[in-house]
């Protein structure tokens, strides 16, 4: 969950230390595997980035649950490669007839197939959509002043389903080797931290 004011793209920092985390634990002969997230985001320009892996090439699936009948925000992902590149956006599922369980007509689902590799798969109110065809471009609503999603009227808002007021959000990743949400700055620090004490100590150990 991102604070207000917090730029998107001080994230992608991180995302190259993540990733390379995420390229490891692939090496190690991990499987494909169905892998659900789930967070809460709290204002209009909130961006989630989730670290995404592939150790071979395959099919995979990207789907959310998060509208909930309207009882939470109508969410749009966007899949973007290992440079940044954007590759495809998913907002709205255009057929019922292609819905997850659980899933409703403005939740998002992007299924493709992909090469082996490293990717960045966004998640964000639709509304705060990329801005272009990289993730350095941003999103819409990056540099406006923050909105609580209580009190945000979402463009794609229903009178009759409670406007959206909702932040919580689950994503379900199928067919993917490892995934995980990049870490913010300030946790990024702390786990940083971590492994620096934890190798103060093994070094002490060895000693």
């Amino acid at each position: 969950m991102t604070s207000p004011g917090t730029a998107t793209m001080s994230k992608l920092v991180f995302s190259r230390a993540f990733a390379a985390l995420s390229l490891a634990a692939a090496a190690l002969g991990a499987q494909a595997a169905d892998t659900t997230l789930s967070g809460h985001l709290v204002y209009d320009t909130d961006v989630v980035l989730i670290d995404v892996t592939l150790a071979t090439a395959g099919t995979v699936d990207f789907w959310t649950d998060s509208w909930k009948a309207g009882l939470n925000f109508d969410p749009t992902l966007s899949l973007f490669d290992a440079t940044g590149l954007l590759l495809l956006t998913g907002d709205d599922t255009p057929d019922p007839a292609l819905l997850h369980a659980g899933q409703g007509g403005y939740d998002s689902d992007i299924a493709l197939s992909l090469a082996a590799g490293h990717y960045l798969l966004a998640l964000s109110a639709s509304g705060n959509d990329p801005l272009g065809g990289t993730l350095a471009d941003g999103f819409s609503l990056q540099g406006t002043t923050p909105i609580r999603l209580d009190q945000w009227t979402q463009p794609s808002s229903d009178i009759n389903v409670n406007d959206q007021k909702g932040g919580d959000w689950a994503l379900h990743l199928d067919g993917v080797t490892a995934a995980g949400v990049v870490p913010e700055p300030g946790e990024a620090v702390l786990m940083l931290c971590a492994l620096v004490l934890m190798a103060g100590a093994l070094r002490r150990k060895r000693a």
